[in-house]
């Protein structure tokens, strides 16, 4: 097998153990979700349902309600004079009335044929709503002209059946409604009754919350203003089935994102082993290349160095941005070379100039790795002496990020500073920042990040930051290098804090090593 598909496929392990992981977080978290979503659906479709048989037998009651108006509103005379015959078309011509019935001052009543006594009223179930009288006897419901249901207010009577409203209700196949009345008396559609047992008393407790037991699912809405309550109920076996489906779609959801989580992975690995050979490569074919960006004595205008910046140009002239090649080159311990190519490329580009200009220095950047190696001073200081240059005229500069062993780095940064080279923390204020922790390295310099520089005279939070650095660094003796300083207000007022150095595009873009020459000679 060619090494060129060794490398491909040596990502795909990682790869296929990242989708096995996904697969097993996921998987469970989904399905989880496609059983919530279907006890959703559920509860929506049963409470349409219950808010469409509410409505409906809150229309049944109140045209009961008017038709008991009317039959209050009839006058003696009109009562009394209609036969029987006419009396029972009047009821029948109100909606869902069979029989009314009104007593009369004089003691007479004004009855119809279907209208049950007061005696049989008795054998009835009965409560009172406000005024209203209401008894119901479901067990008569097999005929639909029997009075199963009576309103009563008064001297005034008005039968109806239950089946009108079922009829109403209009329930589809496979979903069973029973009515409870205030007594716990359950009705349900085909007329059958019976009291509210001790498993469905239970879900009285819980209105209008989906419940399950006894193989079915059941939504029992809140009591309306004529003391019923509405019980819709269905078998789980259609909730069992939206279930499954949503499971299985969600499944396959899940392990189609676990397979492309799994492939990124695998990719983001192929990159980096890709970039990680592009960093070898790039050293080996001299693709590296320096700018310098000067660094300006804030009183005289007066160039005293510039900060190295390493720049990646490949073959085909494409730039690799600083931000994405040496995250990588630390996490793959290439820094500590591409760090020797660099000084070893400012003694090539600079050296003449640095000799000439014994004042003159150039700072270099050193990552975390070059911190824990106890051969970088003694071959850092082999190439100054091949050169000729002095250690003086090599700064280092090191970020509170890249200390994460501030004792092995002490180890390391304590030979270079005896040597003659000065310590400069970079970006000072963005990572530990505090007084104990500088006094625990051998440091000369502070650089104020820019953001800090930016916050000058504003009234951003951060504007104090950078006045606090520079007394920080008067106090222990340091020197305070202002980094970003963008315009001339800016570098006026860090003069006046005490900073002794500028960075930054006020003074001088990052410059070739030609272009730094000039800008020495000039300045």
């Amino acid at each position: 097998m060619g090494k060129g598909l060794q490398r491909w496929l040596r990502p795909l392990p990682m790869g296929l153990l990242a989708a096995l992981l996904s697969a097993l977080v996921l998987l469970p978290t989904l399905l989880g979700v496609a059983d919530w979503q279907a006890g959703r659906a559920e509860q929506r479709e049963l409470e349409l349902l219950r808010q469409h048989s509410a409505q409906r037998i809150g229309d049944f009651f109140a045209s009961l309600y008017a038709s008991l108006e009317r039959v209050e509103a009839l006058s003696a005379e009109r009562c009394s004079a209609g036969s029987r015959d006419e009396l029972q078309q009047r009821a029948a011509a109100e909606l869902f009335v069979v029989g009314f019935s009104r007593t009369l001052p004089d003691g007479r009543s004004c009855r119809t044929l279907r209208l049950p006594s007061a005696q049989a009223l008795q054998g009835y179930r009965h409560w009172r709503l406000d005024d209203v009288d209401i008894w119901w006897q479901p067990q008569r419901l097999q005929d639909p002209l029997q009075p199963s249901l009576v309103l009563g207010r008064g001297e005034v009577k008005v039968a109806s059946s239950l089946r009108f409203l079922w009829a109403l209700m209009q329930m589809p196949a496979g979903t069973d409604s029973r009515l409870i009345g205030p007594d716990g008396q359950v009705l349900d559609l085909e007329g059958e009754t019976s009291l509210l047992g001790v498993s469905e008393g239970r879900l009285l407790q819980y209105p209008q919350t989906l419940q399950h037991r006894d193989g079915r699912t059941h939504l029992l809405g809140a009591g309306d203003r004529f003391g019923l309550r509405l019980l819709i109920s269905r078998a789980d076996q259609q909730l069992l089935e939206q279930r499954r489906t949503l499971r299985a779609l969600w499944s396959v959801a899940g392990l189609l994102l676990a397979a492309l989580l799994g492939w990124l992975v695998a990719l983001l690995l192929r990159r980096d082993q890709s970039l990680a050979r592009a960093l070898e490569q790039a050293l080996r074919r001299d693709e590296f290349e320096l700018d310098y960006q000067p660094l300006v004595d804030l009183a005289s205008g007066r160039c005293v160095g510039a900060e190295a910046l390493l720049r990646w140009r490949r073959a085909d002239g494409q730039r690799v941005r600083p931000d994405l090649f040496i995250p990588q080159a630390e996490d793959s311990g290439q820094i500590t070379a591409i760090t020797r190519w660099v000084i070893r490329q400012v003694l090539q580009e600079q050296g003449e100039l640095l000799r000439q200009h014994p004042q003159l220095y150039i700072s270099v950047n050193l990552a975390a790795a070059d911190l824990v190696e106890a051969r970088f001073p003694t071959e850092a200081q082999a190439a100054l002496q091949a050169a000729g240059v002095p250690p003086a005229q090599l700064v280092y500069e090191v970020t509170e990020r890249g200390l994460v062993d501030p004792q092995r780095a002490v180890a390391v940064l304590e030979p270079l500073r005896q040597a003659g080279h000065r310590i400069a923390i970079d970006d000072f204020g963005t990572g530990y920042s505090s007084l104990s922790y500088l006094q625990q390295l051998p440091v000369d310099v502070l650089k104020i990040d820019k953001s800090f520089v930016d916050a000058l005279g504003t009234e951003a939070a951060s504007s104090p930051v950078a006045p606090h650095i520079i007394a920080m660094a008067r106090a222990l003796g340091l020197k305070v290098i202002a980094e970003g300083v963008e315009q001339a207000e800016q570098a006026r007022l860090l003069a006046e804090l005490g900073a002794q150095i500028g960075q930054g595009w006020l003074f001088a873009k990052p410059l070739s090593a030609e272009a730094f020459r000039a800008f020495v000679a000039a300045h």
